[in-house]
């Protein structure tokens, strides 16, 4: 944890866990965090924030029907459109940075920054042998040695978002800690960096008990039911049998349906999420 606190000490930062947080990092005077516009995005994480990392003999958001709405055909994304990386890099007026294993696919778009989240990783080591935060972290730091993609002036221009979803919050359970005690000790060890903390629980909870995002356009009738799910126990979204027959459902609209899978939004929750959360990031950026 040591090496994550220290990385995270040289960004502006926002720390989302799934359980209830959001940590914004800047200077230790808060005023001076209104109204800086990062120029670069870096995500490290897992699932919530992966736009494509995890290989796709190893993962089911590179099969069908993962990705049609956007972009219209698998793409690594563990929804049926975009995640929450998308619409945070829309919010600062930035592409979405391209995922760490298809940079050399998209040299174009290294100046929009990088995502280095994999889904089914986390802080700790978790039950999927997938990059942890540490090591994304010396993937990124090999990036800089020597200046070979990014320099140290581009952290002074940059923003981290670090996602900490469901994988991490029973390895918080295990570790006795929780997200709200990471925070605090943060605080503590960062003397230079100053933490602040916006409620990302209460942005879930708010859309799931009223059943429609933060402007009422969008109506979630049924939100806690996936939109895709397997046809019976044992099978999931994206699942087929030996023949290759789909052994799955998908609902007729995705967009009445705040959960993808079980445990991933689409893209319409994701989007509620997010409107629910930009009066917040708007007082900051």
């Amino acid at each position: 944890m040591e090496l994550s606190i220290l990385f995270l000490s040289l960004f502006h930062c926002l720390l989302l866990t799934t359980p209830g947080y959001i940590c914004v990092q800047g200077s230790p005077n808060e005023n001076q965090l209104y109204g800086f516009r990062p120029t670069k995005l870096f995500v490290f994480g897992d699932s919530y924030a992966d736009t494509g990392n995890v290989r796709k003999s190893l993962a089911n958001s590179w099969k069908e029907p993962y990705g049609t709405t956007f972009p219209g055909k698998p793409a690594g994304r563990f929804s049926d459109g975009r995640v929450l990386t998308d619409y945070l890099a829309k919010f600062l007026g930035l592409k979405s940075p391209i995922a760490y294993t298809w940079m050399k696919l998209g040299e174009k778009r290294l100046h929009y920054g990088m995502n280095f989240a994999y889904g089914g990783s986390g802080v700790f080591n978790t039950y999927n042998l997938l990059p942890n935060m540490s090591t994304q972290i010396s993937f990124f730091e090999k990036l800089m040695n020597n200046d070979l993609v990014y320099t140290k002036w581009d952290l002074q221009s940059s923003l981290v978002l670090v996602a900490l979803a469901g994988n991490d919050y029973a390895a918080y359970v295990s570790n006795n800690g929780t997200a709200k005690q990471t925070v605090e000790k943060l605080n503590k060890e960062t003397q230079d960096s100053a933490f602040l903390v916006l409620d990302l629980y209460s942005s879930f909870t708010t859309v799931l008990e009223h059943k429609r995002d933060y402007s009422g356009n969008l109506k979630f009738e049924t939100p806690l039911k996936p939109c895709c799910m397997g046809v019976s126990n044992g099978f999931f979204c994206g699942s087929v049998d030996e023949n290759g027959a789909k052994m799955y459902t998908v609902c007729n609209d995705p967009k009445s349906a705040f959960f993808w899978d079980a445990s991933h939004p689409t893209e319409a929750g994701w989007h509620a999420v997010y409107s629910a959360l930009k009066p917040t990031l708007e007082q900051f950026f």
